[in-house]
């Protein structure tokens, strides 16, 4: 349960080291004092030690009574330090007064922990003054010991910040694999219902050419001859499909790491300016890191754009872009064909749509303003690869 006075630091680790480090000096330093002050006020000091212990115990449980004894614990613990350090005159009673005001910022809100610090130092300079210093010099003791204040409060909102933001990256991490696995998962049923579709309606064909071939082939064996004919080519048919979707399915689990997107697109630009005699140019950042599921989707976003502008643009000239632009990835493929003064997204558009939104990322495509088409696909950096 979150109390409302209550604000530790959030890492595990850093808590159990101020925790330890604190309770530690804080006890060894009160028995040093008992042992120079020859043991006077055993009682107080027993107490201190014992109340700053539980009250440890108390941050970290959850009853009623260890709550209520986080909260009533510091402003006690602060009555007795005056009552153990009455007229003394060893400089020990300042730097446990500091550790005290330190495991208070540390394990408390500022509008808790805060009024007790400065509240008990200001109680701490009237009774015991410096001598000699006067206003000038308490107003100097009382800026170096807010710098040393809020020095610690501003350390442990930093480093409370740091983890938070650790965790979101971790969580965002965690958002990213999950997105990547779903969109594989459509994928690959995607690639099922083109199996289905194309494969499925093809063997189906070459069956029942087949079986009316065996009815004909000693009766008409001419007509026979034609249906097994039409079988064979149905079945080849079959065959470059089933080539088509194992290739799909290698690019989406990543089959070929080494060649990557630029290798990639290189061979699909150089193959296409082969056969259509197209000029093409190519700018890839350097150093660029993405997964597999990302270079499947940027490589097939470049097919569709630049089968888009040959067929429908006739395009001369083709330009792809991939660059890194602040947390996002970010592909351009310009070309110099006929544009479109209104984008309708067909079959082929609205599949590589689905598919960049897919893995969480973003398409637009729209006509230049000199003539031309653009498409533009932005994509969420993938910080664990990096």
């Amino acid at each position: 349960m979150s109390l409302p006075w209550i604000q530790p630091l959030s890492h595990p680790r850093l808590r159990n080291l101020a925790v330890f480090g604190l309770t530690s000096a804080y006890a060894a330093l009160l028995l040093l004092y008992l042992f120079l002050d020859r043991f006077k006020g055993v009682a107080a000091a027993a107490l201190l030690i014992a109340l700053f212990l539980l009250r440890q115990l108390a941050l970290a449980g959850d009853s009623k009574p260890l709550r209520l004894l986080s909260l009533l614990s510091p402003p006690i613990e602060t009555v007795l330090l005056f009552v153990l350090f009455w007229q003394s005159d060893t400089t020990l009673e300042n730097i446990v007064f500091l550790l005290f005001v330190a495991d208070l910022i540390l394990h408390y809100r500022s509008r808790y922990a805060l009024p007790l610090a400065y509240g008990g130092y200001v109680a701490y300079m009237t009774h015991w003054p410096a001598p000699g210093e006067g206003y000038v010099g308490d107003a100097v003791d009382l800026l170096g010991y807010s710098l040393l204040v809020l020095g610690l409060w501003g350390t442990k909102l930093l480093l409370n910040q740091r983890d938070t933001i650790l965790r979101l990256n971790e969580a965002l991490r965690e958002e990213s694999r999950a997105k990547e696995e779903t969109a594989a998962l459509r994928e690959r049923y995607r690639i099922a219902e083109e199996v289905h579709d194309t494969i499925g309606h093809t063997l189906t064909v070459a069956i029942v050419a087949l079986e009316g071939a065996q009815l004909l082939v000693g009766s008409r064996p001419d007509e026979a001859r034609g249906k097994i004919a039409t079988a064979r080519d149905q079945l080849k048919a079959g065959l470059h499909d089933v080539r088509h979707v194992v290739k799909a399915m290698k690019a989406e689990r990543g089959a070929s790491p080494d060649a990557g997107l630029e290798a990639t697109v290189r061979r699909m630009m150089a193959e296409v300016a082969r056969q259509t005699g197209i000029s093409w140019r190519l700018r890839m950042e350097n150093g660029l890191k993405l997964l597999s599921l990302q270079e499947y989707v940027l490589a097939g976003a470049v097919k569709e754009s630049v089968t888009n502008a040959i067929k429908h643009g006739g395009a001369k000239t083709i330009e792809v872009a991939v660059e890194a632009a602040e947390d996002t990835v970010l592909l351009t493929v310009k070309d110099d064909g006929s544009g479109a003064d209104a984008v309708e997204y067909g079959f082929g558009l609205a599949s590589m749509r689905d598919r960049v939104q897919a893995v969480g990322g973003q398409l637009c495509a729209a006509g230049g303003l000199s003539g031309g088409f653009e498409v533009r696909v932005r994509l969420p950096r993938a910080r664990g690869e990096e």
